[in-house]
Order: C-alpha cells, then sequence, then structure tokens
C-alpha cells in the first residue's frame, strides 16, 4: 500500500511539473504507471492461488515477482528523469526507460497467466482425467495419421532439381518424421499414469505426467503441420531469383516524428523447368515505412540491387551487400556465356527473352555493360563490397544515389526533386539543399572503387515491416505485379 502511495504521487508530480516533455510522452507514462499498479494486483491475486501440487510454484511466483520489482525500479527512475530537461537526449532517456519497465511488467504479467493456467489445468486433469486421456489419444493418433506426402514429394523434386540443398532438405524431412518416433515416446512413458487414471487413483506425480505428456503430444502435433508447411514452402523459394531494387527515398514529418520511407521494386524469375531453363519473369513494386536506421543505411544506393537471391538458395541466404542491378546475372568472363546472355566483343548481350529483365532492372536509358566495368564489380563483391562504377577515386560515380547514370534514370524520384544531389560534387543541374548528400571531400572515399581506391563497404538491407504505400504525389494502392514469361 505504501509503495502504491508513493507511486500515484509520482505520477501527480510528473503531470504537474514534466511539462518539457511532449504531451504524448507525459501520457503514456502515466498510463504505463496505472498498467503496472493493475500488474501488481494481478500478480498477488496469483500468489493467493492454493497451489495445486506444480513443484516450482514458489520459485516462478518469486521470478515473477522480481521482474515486477525491477519495473517499478524503472519507474522510480522514468520520473526523476521526466523531471529533468526536455531536451532530446531527455525525451530519449525517457523513452528508453518507458519501454523497459514496459517490456518488465509484460513479462511478469506473462509468467503469472502461465502459473495461473497450469494450476487450472493441473485442477481440471485431477477433475476430469478422462477427457485428458482421450485428447491425449486424440493427438497420439494425429501424429501418426499425418499425411507426409506432400512434403516428401517437394523435397524429392527439389533435391533432384538443387543438389546442392538435398542433403539439408533431406535431414529436415527426417527430423519431421521423426515426430513419430516421439510421440510414441512420450505415450510409453505416460502409461502408468493413464492407468492411475483409468483407476482413479491419481497422485501429483501421474498428474504431473499426464500434464507434461499432453502439452508434448499437442506440441508435437502442431509442429508437425506447420513443419510440412515450412518445409513445402522452402523448397519453393529454391525455384526463385530475385532483385531488391531501391527506385526511390522519402522522408517526412508527421507531428514530432519523422517517418523514413523506400519504394522497393521486386524483380522475380521464377524457374519452372530447372532442367530445361525455362523461366517467367515478374515485377513488383511498392513504397513501405522503414527504420530510419534502414534508410540511412541504403541512403547511397538509389537504383541498386539492395538485396539479391540465386535460384538454388533458400531466402534467408539471400546477399544485402548493394549492386548495380542485373550485374549478378553475367557470366564470367571465363565462363563467356550462360543462360540469361553472352560477352560480344567485351559488351554484355542479353539474349532475346531476357530482354524485358533488362528493361526492369535499368528502364529505357540502359547503356551497355563493358568487361572492365563487370571486373569491378566483380573484385568489390568477392570483397563483400559494394560496386559504384568509379573507375578513379577523381571520377564520379555511375551508380548509387550520387551517380551519373542514377541522376538520369531516377530524375523523376522524390529523391531527387527534394534535393537528394545536392551534396554531390558531381550534380549536373541544381539542386535544393533540403537532402544533403555526401560531403565533397568524403565522396571519393564513399564511393571509390578496386581501381585505384578502396570499395566502400556494401550497405545492408534488412526485412522491412511492411508500413503505408504511396505513389504518384499521394496514397496510391500497390501496384499490380507483371508478368513476363519466356518466349
Amino acid at each position: 500500500m505504501r509503495w502504491r502511495l508513493i507511486l500515484a504521487a509520482a505520477i501527480a508530480s510528473v503531470l504537474v511539473s514534466c511539462g518539457s516533455l511532449p504531451r504524448t510522452l507525459r501520457d503514456e507514462i502515466a498510463a504505463e504507471h496505472d498498467r503496472l499498479l493493475q500488474a501488481e494486483r494481478q500478480l498477488k491475486r496469483t500468489a493467493a492461488m492454493q497451489n495445486p501440487g506444480l513443484p516450482d510454484w514458489s520459485s516462478r511466483l518469486q521470478a515473477a515477482q522480481q521482474e515486477l520489482d525491477r519495473a517499478k525500479a524503472d519507474g522510480v527512475q522514468l520520473d526523476k528523469a521526466a523531471n529533468g530537461p526536455g531536451n532530446n537526449d531527455a525525451r530519449r532517456h525517457a523513452q528508453q526507460l518507458l519501454a523497459e519497465e514496459r517490456e518488465l511488467r509484460l513479462g511478469a504479467l506473462r509468467d503469472a497467466d502461465a502459473l495461473e493456467a497450469e494450476a487450472n489445468k493441473w485442477a481440471d486433469i485431477r477433475n476430469n482425467a478422462p477427457k485428458y486421456i482421450a485428447r491425449m489419444q486424440g493427438e497420439y493418433d494425429a501424429i501418426h495419421q499425418a499425411d507426409l506426402s506432400k512434403v516428401t514429394a517437394a523435397v524429392d523434386r527439389a533435391g533432384k532439381d538443387w543438389p546442392g540443398k538435398k542433403s539439408d532438405l533431406d535431414a529436415r524431412l527426417a527430423a519431421l518424421k521423426a515426430s513419430a518416433a516421439d510421440a510414441d515416446s512420450q505415450w510409453s512413458a505416460a502409461e502408468a499414469a493413464r492407468k492411475a487414471a483409468a483407476a482413479g487413483s491419481l497422485d501429483s506425480g501421474a498428474i504431473a505426467t499426464l500434464l507434461q505428456t499432453d502439452d508434448a503430444l499437442a506440441k508435437e502435433a502442431d509442429g508437425l503441420t506447420k513443419g510440412a508447411d515450412q518445409l513445402t514452402g522452402l523448397t519453393g523459394q529454391l525455384y526463385y531469383s530475385w532483385d531488391k531494387i531501391l527506385e526511390d527515398l522519402d522522408q517526412n514529418r508527421e507531428g514530432f516524428d519523422t517517418v523514413y520511407r523506400e519504394k522497393i521494386k521486386t524483380v522475380k524469375t521464377h524457374f519452372t523447368d530447372v532442367a530445361a531453363k525455362k523461366t517467367d519473369v515478374s515485377s513488383d513494386v511498392e513504397w513501405e515505412d522503414v527504420p530510419a536506421s534502414q534508410y540511412r543505411a541504403v541512403e547511397n544506393d538509389l537504383g541498386m540491387a539492395i538485396s539479391h537471391k540465386d535460384a538454388g538458395l533458400y531466402d534467408s541466404e539471400a546477399t544485402t551487400v548493394a549492386q548495380p542491378p542485373g550485374f549478378a546475372y553475367m557470366a564470367t568472363p571465363e565462363q563467356g556465356r550462360n543462360q540469361y546472355g553472352y560477352w560480344d566483343h567485351g559488351v554484355w548481350t542479353w539474349l532475346p527473352e531476357y530482354l524485358i529483365m533488362r528493361e526492369l532492372f535499368w528502364g529505357p536509358r540502359y547503356a551497355p555493360v563493358y568487361i572492365n566495368e563487370f571486373n569491378g564489380y566483380y573484385t568489390a563483391r568477392n570483397l563483400g563490397r559494394s560496386y559504384y562504377g568509379a573507375p578513379t577515386p577523381a571520377a564520379p560515380p555511375k551508380y548509387g544515389s550520387h551517380g551519373t547514370f542514377t541522376e538520369q534514370r531516377y530524375a523523376g524520384s522524390r529523391y531527387v526533386q527534394s534535393g537528394g544531389f545536392g551534396g554531390s560534387k558531381y550534380s549536373s543541374g541544381p539542386q535544393t539543399a533540403a537532402r544533403p548528400g555526401p560531403s565533397a571531400g568524403g565522396f571519393a572515399r564513399e564511393f571509390g572503387e578496386h581501381e585505384g581506391g578502396s570499395p566502400s563497404v556494401g550497405k545492408r538491407f534488412g526485412g522491412a515491416p511492411s508500413g503505408k504505400r504511396f505513389g504518384g504525389g499521394g496514397s496510391a494502392p500497390r501496384m499490380a505485379p507483371r508478368r513476363f514469361g519466356r518466349r
């Protein structure tokens, strides 16, 4: 009770004296303190329950209380921070404390909920043992009757089409099939407890065994179904190569926050017949809200493929070092040619059926790619670095946000229109200063290549959360995917 009075007084003090913080943040602080009081009441209700026989009841209650105590300590520190200066550092510190207090509170609540659920289930098993025995029998039977023919066929096909993944796929399938053996072990281990339930002579040990067996079989049955779906999906990923092209960048103020957005074109090549090298090509474009850190990480990479995956690999194996689009599909000079095209007198030539890829990657302003340029890219890629196409540190880059090709190709983009090239000494036209670029003195270091300079470290692209989509001058729906079959 004394702690509640202290906390209530602190809340009132915060609301009166922390006017330097944004009103929304003050409201969040007050609301979180109130939720913390509610969480304490819930944990006390859980502690007041009679222990039905769970062996770790006391230790788990103690762990939940410790989480709540740490949340209280954060609340006290938060009140002190809220009474301090209202500068950006103080606001960030308050937000960090608030997030930590919230996470600790939620953790304590999760622990309390889990304890209550187990206590209720324990009592239910004791009073309704036949119901649980029947449910466990159903889970056991479902595991043994699971149809794995679809995923087995998908694994067999993918193993033949992509031999490099055969051993991994086979191991994943074997783990799924082992679920039946695991279920047999669980079922056998619970035999004595099941007999005790049938005889109406359950003790605490038998109840604990039945509770554990029911949970294990339910998890096994659910994991078998989900695991089969996931493995089928994993085999499907092998039949696609794809690139994520950064087509535009945008940032706007919304209240106290800055919203950062990326316009991503995803170009997919689907292998419909691996042996015959038959493919379909499609593209999809959308705006995505992204964290500021991700926006900054790719700010130099307009027009680049900021993520690429080859066919025969899982999506998780995609490369995330930005490179000029399309270069990943070109053969090495030693190979001379591949299914996409060939080198002709030092110039890359796309085969007719893949000219659509050239259009999707570069648009109508495609410029020939010469073999020495590919060599520069290939060297940078092998070093894990981005290639921006500058032959010397003093020469302008060709690719990336400040590249000569990019400035023409993406002249109508929001990034360029808002002054994206304003900070570049290579800018060919007047630009506003709304969005500064790299300083002139650091430009050679940012965009230098292997020929006479050190390649810059590539920028990484992570899984961006889906957000609002923006196109044209205002809000617009996501563009419909474009598909192109091989001729």
